[in-house]
């Protein structure tokens, strides 16, 4: 209570509740909350009074106290198996970031956001996770045979997984590209364009986009394909400029070189640089994305649009169904790529 300078007491006005917005509109209480769950049932002229009510007494939802009746957190966990500065690094999971952060707070949801860096983490978000901490959660970047991914699995938490989850494929709700035939794609344009000695950068091994990118190039190659050709990075500016030296190194006669990220293809430039090769006249380069990091090569990279945004927000759909128990079964969704040409290649 405020005393006023006169020592009379100062009433501070109650914060208006459902009850109030029902008065007000000369409604039911039963009205007002089907207005504020979409209206569905309720007639035009009515939602009308309703919204006005609201607006008029400044009435907002108690999301924790509804979050509590029905026994959820308001949270949902976007967990990346990653070391930390990879994700920042990273422009696809900065975008990621805000798309997730932007819409569920729309929804009234707040996001939490961690990376599990190693397995005693790994274990210790899954044990989080599962203890009811969050109503749901999103999954990028899953290793082969982490002990996360089975935890989650049988906890039954609400999740959905950015790309396939490999050895859960069927148990587990996702939204993936085909990986495979993108690279294809992409390294078939670079045999087409008469390059002989084509090298790649490939994701980690253990996740299905760096093995299924591979597979692709593999593939485009055929007969042509040389082990010697390949150093495996880890997605990082970093792994990129140290993969394109290893090749290098054992190949000094590559023409071409496909990054399974544009990240990487950035760093596989700046090695190719440093040891005197142009870019395309000596050797070309391809990457993958279509991320922020291919507008800022030079020359501009020539990749393939991983259609992140689309992505993102097919699999807070997902997830919304799951927690909201308007589905009980896994969803598999595979979005479509474009290639980029441009003049790195």
């Amino acid at each position: 209570m405020t005393i006023r300078t006169d020592g009379h007491p100062v009433r501070h006005r109650a914060r208006p509740t459902i009850e109030d917005v029902a008065q007000f509109a000369g409604v039911s209480r039963g009205t007002v909350s089907r207005v504020l769950n979409g209206g569905r049932h309720v007639r035009p002229a009515v939602m009308a009074s309703v919204n006005d009510a609201i607006e008029t007494l400044g009435y907002s939802v108690n999301q924790a106290a509804r979050n509590l009746a029905a026994g959820r957190t308001g949270s949902v966990a976007f967990v990346v198996s990653e070391h930390q500065e990879h994700i920042f690094e990273d422009p696809n999971y900065v975008l990621f970031v805000s798309i997730f952060g932007r819409e569920l707070r729309r929804r009234g949801r707040h996001l939490l956001l961690t990376a599990a860096e190693d397995t005693d983490e790994e274990i210790f978000i899954g044990n989080y996770l599962s203890a009811g901490h969050v109503d749901g959660a999103l999954l990028a970047l899953p290793h082969a045979d982490e002990p996360l991914l089975a935890r989650l699995v049988q906890s039954r938490l609400p999740l959905v997984v950015i790309g396939r989850p490999l050895g859960y494929e069927e148990e587990l709700s996702w939204v993936a590209i085909d990986d495979g035939g993108a690279a294809f794609e992409v390294v078939s344009f670079l045999v087409t364009r008469a390059y002989k000695r084509i090298a790649t950068v490939t994701g980690p091994l253990n996740t299905s986009g760096g093995r299924d990118r591979f597979e692709g190039y593999k593939r485009a190659l055929g007969p042509a394909f040389r082990p010697s050709l390949v150093a495996e990075g880890d997605w990082s500016l970093e792994s990129g400029r140290v993969g394109a030296q290893a090749v290098l190194a054992r190949n000094g006669g590559i023409d071409a070189l496909f990054a399974a990220s544009d990240l990487m293809a950035l760093g596989a430039m700046a090695a190719l640089r440093e040891a005197g090769r142009r870019i395309p006249q000596d050797v070309a380069v391809a990457g993958f994305d279509d991320s922020v990091a291919a507008s800022l090569a030079d020359p501009p990279l020539t990749t393939m649009r991983h259609p992140c945004t689309e992505i993102a927000l097919e699999a807070l759909r997902i997830l919304d169904d799951l927690m909201e128990g308007r589905s009980h079964g896994p969803e598999h969704v595979v979005l479509p790529t474009e290639f980029v040409p441009r003049r790195s290649a």
